[in-house]
This record gives C-alpha cells, structure tokens and sequence, in this order.
C-alpha cells in the first residue's frame, strides 16, 4: 500500500501495533492487554481496549489512521477450495454455500470473501482460499477503530494475513512447503503454507502461559510476578527443569504435527520452519525445538534485513498491512 497504513493484531495477551510506509515498517509496539478485556483470543470488553489502543498510539507517536485489523482464529471461517471455474458473481452467490456445514446461523448474517489461489490450464476448475466473518464481529472491529480515532480500510483473517507476509517475504522462493510456528501466550501455532499458499493450522493448547506458570511453581510466586521474572530470565528461571519440561512438550507436539502433514501428503517438499512471537525469544526452547524436529529452523526475521523486532512480535500485524 502507497500510503500510510496502521495494522492491529489483538493477540492473546498483547496489542500489536504496526505503521507501515510504501511496504515497510516505521513504528512498531507491542503492549499488555489488560485481562478483563480479552478470553483466549476474544474481545470482550471493545471500549476499555479501544481506549487502550488510542492511548498506545497517542504515546508512541503513530500517525496513520487508515487501518487494518487482523481477525483472530476464533472469529473466522478459512477454507481451501476448489470449484468450477465461474464469473466473480457467481462466485459470490456460491461461495456462502461452501461454508454451510460450519455456519451456525443465516448465511446473511456473515460477510465472505476469497482469493484466487489458481486455475487450471484448460479453466475448467479453479482454487480459491475462501473466508467468512460475521457481520456483528466486523461491527466490533469498525467500533474500535473509530473509538480510537482510526478508519477500517481493510480487515482479513490471521491466516490470510501471515499468507500475505510468506509470501512478500519469501518472492520467487515460495517453491516448496514452509511451516511457521508462533508461540502465542495461550497456544503455539503451526501454520504450513504450500509454495505460499495457506494449507493448514494445528492449534496446541500449550503456550507461554503455561512456562510462566512452570516459573511461578518453581519461584513459589504469583504467575504475575513470574511473568515479569520470565521477561529477564531471573534467577536463570527459564532454564528450570519446570520450564524445560514445558518446551520438551510443545517441541514434541510441533513434531507430531509436521509429521502428520508429511504423512498425509507424500509429496511435501517440507524443510523449512520459521518462528515468531511471545515466546521466540526464549533460547532454550528453540534448542529443544532444533534438538526434536528435523528440518532447517530459523526465525521469522531471517527473511528480511530490517524490521526484526516488528517481525517477531507483530507479524500478523505486518501482514495485513500488505497487499
């Protein structure tokens, strides 16, 4: 995008703030989400944050007021599909119907959209990445915006979103299979993308949560104060056995589930893992990740020669910045 452009991620315990200039990042922050305003990954409380993300962007000097937003997993339908080849209005009569055995209510409550992924050379078929959202959750995301004195231009799925960075990222590289963990506060993600196209996300229900947890057994402290201890590594608490067996855990099921695609897709050309987010910059759990997984692994960052931090704790929000 030429202008000026401000992406949001409302992650599972932090804000993500990026400003992006003709495609690269010129401020970045991350900031604590107060708890009562989110539960797993769900806004409940839009005015209190609202008025926490206007107070982010008064003190870090953002300009931009064109935004986007990316809708977190729990609010949206993705899905890969192929279909005959069609006109974009039949299309957009068709494609509610992709969706109708996830969608619990009318179709005319939801907003859909897609991406030609493909289609095949005689053009009979064609490939598409399709997405729902409800119409109340956008309203939500247009009332936050506004109440921060933002303008929503543009608000798509994290999926779509971390597709658009792998793919601006990686350039004329997106030839084989990439899998890309985020190491979130309630769950690790691990996203796998075919030549730099969406493919599939296995959610595991251990995070960074559960090694501030580990620290706080093994401080005998609030997990409060534990996560304050976690963010300097005190005491050299992040290499405690409590901890260790933490990472040994979500390495092992990162393992089980790059194993799994590999065995339902013979042909994966899967040999590269990229890593971003709360936890990546915990040492020892990327060691016991490399010690568990054999393929080549490197942080997100790796891609590009700027913007690292932004990167590593905001790429969703770097993502739906791009086109």
């Amino acid at each position: 995008m030429a202008k000026d452009i401000l992406g949001i991620e409302i992650g599972e315990n932090r804000i993500k703030l990026v400003q992006m200039s003709h495609g690269t990042v010129t401020r970045f922050v991350s900031i604590k989400v107060p708890e009562q305003s989110i539960s797993g990954d769900a806004v409940v409380a839009w005015d209190a944050l609202a008025d926490d993300v206007k107070k982010a962007l008064k003190e870090n000097k953002f300009s931009a007021k064109r935004t986007a937003v990316v809708i977190p997993d729990s609010e949206t339908y993705v899905r890969r599909l192929k279909m005959p080849s069609m006109t974009e209005s039949q299309l957009n009569f068709n494609l509610p119907y992709e969706f109708r055995d996830v969608i619990p209510d009318e179709k005319d409550k939801y907003i859909f959209d897609y991406s030609v992924i493909r289609e095949s050379e005689d053009g009979g078929e064609m490939e598409i990445l399709g997405a729902a959202i409800s119409k109340e959750k956008l309203e939500n995301y247009e009332h936050l915006t506004a109440r921060s004195g933002l303008r929503l231009v543009k608000a798509a799925p994290r999926v779509m979103a971390l597709q658009c960075l792998i793919r601006e990222l990686k350039g004329a590289d997106n030839t084989e299979d990439t899998a890309v963990i985020n190491y979130e506060w309630n769950t690790t993600r691990v996203d796998i993308f075919h030549e730099g196209i969406y493919e599939v996300t296995r959610n595991i229900d251990t995070g960074v949560k559960d090694i501030v947890k580990a620290a706080a057994e093994k401080l005998n402290c609030d997990p409060h104060i534990a996560e304050s201890y976690c963010a300097d590594n005190s005491n050299n608490v992040l290499e405690s056995p409590e901890c260790i067996a933490v990472y040994n855990t979500i390495s092992v099921e990162i393992m089980r589930a790059l194993n799994y695609y590999t065995y339902e897709n013979q042909g994966s050309t899967l040999n590269m893992l990229y890593y971003f987010g709360d936890g990546a910059g915990i040492s020892r759990m990327i060691d016991e990740l490399k010690n568990t997984v054999s393929l080549t692994i490197m942080p997100l960052s790796d891609l590009a020669q700027v913007n690292a931090e932004a990167l590593i704790n905001g790429a969703d929000a770097v993502g739906i910045c791009l086109e």
